[in-house]
């Protein structure tokens, strides 16, 4: 204890400062919005090498695991080409309507970090501003809807995972087309909820609930799950249980959704509310 003692003494001004400095350096980011932008893409753009590497490693000792998962994934990619009438080069597809306008582009990313057993979970992707992504594009896999992005760097991208006290989503029942809505309430990471459904609809195990369209971020009819339990809720509405369709604990690929047509939208809604 006494070293102890004589060693804070002989190096007392070097402490002070060192913590003088730490206590500026949290004033700065805290209160400049400038220098918090950038300590936040330059933390992100850190964390991003870091769980790259971290990956790397991991794929390296489960190569079959990942070929197996790039197998589910080009297959994917081949039925959006025949069933979209797609053309598709090695990094997007192009998904068009019947009139052959082009709606959206799907950008294929690899996910190099992941969580799902905190309250706030989120997802790290190997794909950023470098390559055309932006905030509140969508993130589907290879079963379903997997979350929102939320930031970027240069080479990476930051995404709020289905498994998110924060997410929500317009959400149907694919064979009644009642709307609600889904969120994860913070329990299991297979499960989510859907709400607002009224209890007239008559509802079974194993329904399909997609997204509606209407979000800002999701084109419609992208599965988030089936029905897996219901009960009435406040006598006039469902609360509906959903087996998430992306099994996130083995998650390793995905598609990054660019929805084309989304300015166009956003500039004729504010002209409506400027009438």
């Amino acid at each position: 204890m006494r070293n102890l003692l004589k060693l804070l003494y002989a190096y007392h001004f070097l402490l002070l400062f060192i913590a003088l400095e730490i206590i500026c350096a949290i004033f700065l980011f805290r209160y400049n919005n400038y220098h918090s932008a950038s300590f936040a893409s330059t933390s992100k753009a850190i964390s991003g090498t870091f769980y790259k590497q971290v990956t790397d490693f991991r794929v390296y000792l489960s190569l079959r695991e990942t070929n197996d998962a790039l197998a589910k994934e080009n297959a994917l990619l081949r039925n959006y080409l025949k069933n979209n009438y797609n053309t598709f080069d090695t990094t997007r597809i192009h998904v068009r309507d019947s009139a052959f306008s082009q709606l959206y582009h799907y950008q294929e990313a690899k996910v190099i970090n992941n969580s799902v057993n905190k309250q706030y979970n989120y997802i790290t992707l190997n794909k950023g501003k470098n390559h055309g992504i932006k905030p509140d594009m969508a993130v589907i896999g290879p079963n379903g809807i997997v979350g929102v992005v939320d930031g970027v760097s240069e080479n990476f991208a930051n995404v709020v995972s289905l498994l998110n006290l924060k997410f929500k989503v317009s959400a149907k029942l694919k064979k009644h087309n009642y709307l609600g809505s889904v969120i994860w309430e913070g329990k299991d990471y297979e499960y989510c909820t859907l709400n607002d459904i009224p209890q007239h609809v008559v509802l079974q195990k194993g329904d399909t609930v997609v997204t509606t369209g209407f979000s800002e971020s999701f084109p419609e009819g992208e599965v988030i799950g089936t029905v897996e339990d219901f009960n009435m809720k406040d006598g006039n509405f469902y609360h509906i249980d959903i087996k998430i369709s992306t099994v996130f604990k083995s998650l390793q690929y995905v598609s990054i959704v660019e929805d084309l047509k989304k300015s166009e939208e956003i500039q004729l809604e504010k002209l409506k509310e400027n009438d």
